[in-house]
């Protein structure tokens, strides 16, 4: 696996976690099948902008280098604290037809960012640890000619 594909999976880690702590949270709390699938339909709120989101960011990483994915994994999460926010309100404007307040905005930003920093943070801890173990795309192309 290369460095550029580690971090296109990592993307995923988000969905992976919401997944685990949604059917842990309905065994545990002991919910029915209804409440585990209003929880299962709310989770589109963040989440469609999310895929949306992973899907653009996995198209401008690709065949990027080592160097570059280390700002990707810093810029990211900023970014898809003020993606969210857009998205956010936008969707709540066509809903509603008016918008949250602005410090309200600010909080969802701020903690979009947050919560991306930390699903990020496991992923680039890998990809800083054992970056010679993955096959790097930045190696000069004569190095197999020697």
């Amino acid at each position: 696996m290369t460095q550029v594909r580690f971090f296109q999976v990592s993307l995923s880690l988000p969905l992976a976690l919401w997944a685990v702590g949604l059917i842990t949270v309905s065994l545990l709390s002991g919910h029915d099948n209804e409440a585990f699938r209003q929880n299962l339909y709310h989770g589109h709120h963040i989440f469609l902008p999310y895929l949306i989101f992973a899907a653009v960011v996995w198209k401008l990483v690709n065949n990027k280098t080592y160097g570059r994915l280390m700002f990707m994994a810093f810029a990211v999460p900023l970014l898809w604290g003020c993606f969210f926010t857009l998205w956010y309100v936008a969707a709540t404007y066509v809903v509603e037809g008016v918008t949250q307040k602005w410090f309200v905005l600010l909080i969802m930003a701020f903690w979009a960012a947050v919560v991306g920093y930390l699903c990020e943070a496991i992923p680039l801890y890998i990809l800083s640890k054992f970056r010679t173990k993955f096959k790097a795309l930045d190696q000069p192309a004569n190095a197999n000619a020697k």
